[in-house]
């Protein structure tokens, strides 16, 4: 088993369903164990401003899956819920983003992991701190929480509902 943590995100229309309705294909999978989910986070949209505000939370599980794998379902339930394409952070009906997949440190032209920018991003980091405030990121060798407190990201990140499956 790997351990993984994945941040999935969302802004259009029903924010809640579209995060209910990831997270249940993904525990349908049959590929997860030992998942711990974070609340629910209202936050700001960054680099691109002029859109809604996201739902965001973090899901620390185990898996079979091997990183293309992983990406290949998260890329398959985006799209059975409708994701649509458009340009580099803009709105989106549902985004799944692997984080971090077992401390590996994974460069390919499509999948880098951990997610380059997350250090940069309260959105990300504020959920996955709830639930693994003491995982080190395996290539700045700081926990979660430190790069939080380091974080230069300004947006608010708002505590705004427990996750119901």
């Amino acid at each position: 088993m790997k351990t993984v943590i994945l941040s999935l995100g969302s802004n259009i229309s029903d924010r809640i369903e579209y995060l209910t309705q990831a997270v249940r294909l993904l525990l349908n999978s049959g590929h997860f164990f030992n998942n711990r989910f974070s609340s629910i986070y209202e936050t700001d949209p960054v680099d691109f401003l002029d859109q809604s505000k996201f739902l965001n939370l973090a899901i620390f599980a185990e898996t079979d899956l091997q990183p293309y794998e992983l990406l290949n379902l998260c890329k398959s339930i985006e799209v059975k819920l409708g994701r649509k394409k458009r340009a580099k952070w803009n709105e989106r009906e549902i985004d799944i983003d692997i984080i971090f997949f077992n401390g590996d440190i994974i460069y390919f032209d499509d999948l880098v992991i951990p997610h380059q920018r997350m250090h940069l991003r309260k959105f990300v980091l504020e959920p996955i701190n709830e639930i693994a405030p003491k995982y080190i990121h395996p290539i700045y060798n700081l926990s979660i929480e430190d790069l939080l407190k380091n974080c230069p990201d300004e947006s608010q990140v708002l505590f705004f509902d427990k996750l119901e499956l």
